[in-house]
């Protein structure tokens, strides 16, 4: 009966352990995913990552309205413009192609990753994204190594959401 008893007990445990294992190990992922590159948004099923290969993108993305050649902007590489309807993309020419530098919303279509677009409330902004690395001039600023992520704030009321990889 001891032995039963014992075995049982054994069981338990080892039960008890793998599932705390199993869980901690999917919250791991789940926290480096998160962390990886929060700085995307996703429209029309299309994934826009700061910091990425833009040929994908513009490729699935279509013709925009626009494309500007801004020059060589402070020594850092070409910079292009895309501007679409909801949003523009600004790319810079990299030694491996042209990476995604600065996106622009336009108008409250396009969401973050967070759900968040032009018009939401600053308080739903905080509730998202958590303390502002810095704030200024009605500017939450998020950053994460050279990236940010800018939400202008006017009256309690994102008015312009901006990412960009800062050089």
């Amino acid at each position: 009966m001891k032995l039963k008893r014992l075995i049982s007990i054994a069981l338990a445990a080892v039960f008890c352990i793998s599932t705390c294992l199993f869980v901690c190990s999917c919250n791991e992922k789940k926290d480096e995913e998160a962390s990886a590159n929060p700085f995307y948004f996703t429209y029309n099923g299309i994934k826009i990552e700061l910091d990425k290969k833009a040929d994908g993108v513009l490729e699935a993305l279509g013709e925009a309205k626009s494309e500007d050649n801004l020059g060589d902007c402070g020594g850092i590489g070409v910079q292009i413009k895309y501007t679409y309807a909801d949003f523009s993309i600004n790319t810079l020419k990299e030694e491996n192609g042209e990476m995604i530098h600065k996106i622009e919303f336009k108008n409250d279509l396009p969401k973050t990753s967070k759900g968040i677009c032009i018009g939401s409330a600053e308080s739903d902004v905080r509730s998202a994204y958590g303390t502002p690395s810095s704030e200024e001039n009605g500017r939450l600023i998020y950053k994460k190594s050279d990236l940010e992520l800018e939400f202008t704030v006017e009256g309690g009321e994102v008015t312009a959401i901006n990412y960009r990889r800062i050089r």
